[in-house]
């Protein structure tokens, strides 16, 4: 898979790169995001193994230095998005990064520098269970872990001008990320653009009532730019007035596959 970086919004210093996904399949796409701050750059989301390279060379070719790197904002533990941290730090090392820290909300922490595997449930009729195993992670005296909790006075984030948001349900830390500078919204796998002008909820979850109610508080925010975990990006504004609730009417194709819309393009 060659390396592939897009800059979404140049004024604000945020760029995307593809990864790899699980397994390191490149079928179902996959992003992290860059975000270059006065703090130095954060990385959100990390892919499966293999992607810490690929969003290093995305780096380079982009002008971006990876001994930049302060900061890795995981989204949740699963692999896809944990999977590439290791190499990244060690590449970021090498390139002259220190003191390197690694966010994740503090529930999910178990899997996630913890190393505990868990279970996985697909599509919401089938309720398939699938064990899953998170990502290698960091040497501890490589990078600094910070577990996030909302329910903390501070927001350890603030550096990179990003906050965090717990939207429970896909698993039971998963997070989203504001960057309230742009007006963008990381929402690692809380919400997804499962078509090009439709988004919503994809099918793996551990509890699908909760992931249902985050997905549904994430989409009423006042965001402008979506930077979805997976499927499709795109860079056009989605302010609040040109999203379409869908009104129930799932199409077959997205019933099948486990997916939920919640607002579609205007």
């Amino acid at each position: 898979m060659q390396s592939c970086i897009e800059i979404l919004n140049p004024d604000a210093g945020i760029y995307s790169a593809r990864v790899k996904w699980l397994g390191g399949a490149s079928f179902l796409s996959s992003n992290a995001y860059i975000l270059k701050s006065a703090n130095g750059i954060i990385i959100i989301d990390t892919g499966s193994a293999g992607s810490g390279r690929i969003i290093a060379d995305g780096m380079v070719s982009a002008g971006l230095n990876p001994g930049d790197i302060t900061g890795i904002a995981l989204s949740h533990w699963h692999s896809d998005h944990t999977g590439g941290a290791a190499e990244l730090v060690s590449i970021a090392r090498d390139a002259g990064a220190s003191k390197i820290k690694v966010f994740i909300h503090k529930q999910d922490s178990m899997h996630f520098p913890g190393g505990k595997g868990g279970i996985l449930r697909f599509h919401p009729v089938l309720k398939l269970p699938l064990h899953h195993t998170p990502g290698i992670a960091p040497a501890e005296g490589e990078c600094e872990y910070v577990l996030l909790d909302e329910c903390a006075a501070i927001n350890p984030l603030a550096a990179w001008g990003l906050e965090f948001i717990h939207a429970p349900g896909h698993t039971p830390g998963n997070i989203s990320f504001y960057h309230r500078a742009s007006c963008s919204l990381f929402s690692g796998s809380g919400l997804a653009l499962i078509d090009d002008k439709t988004v919503g909820i994809m099918s793996v979850f551990t509890d699908r009532d909760k992931q249902v109610e985050s997905a549904k508080r994430l989409a009423a925010m006042d965001f402008i730019y979506l930077y979805p975990a997976h499927l499709g990006v795109r860079k056009d504004p989605i302010p609040p007035g040109k999203r379409i609730p869908v009104d129930g009417k799932i199409k077959p194709a997205e019933r099948i596959k486990g997916l939920l819309p919640l607002f579609r393009y205007s």
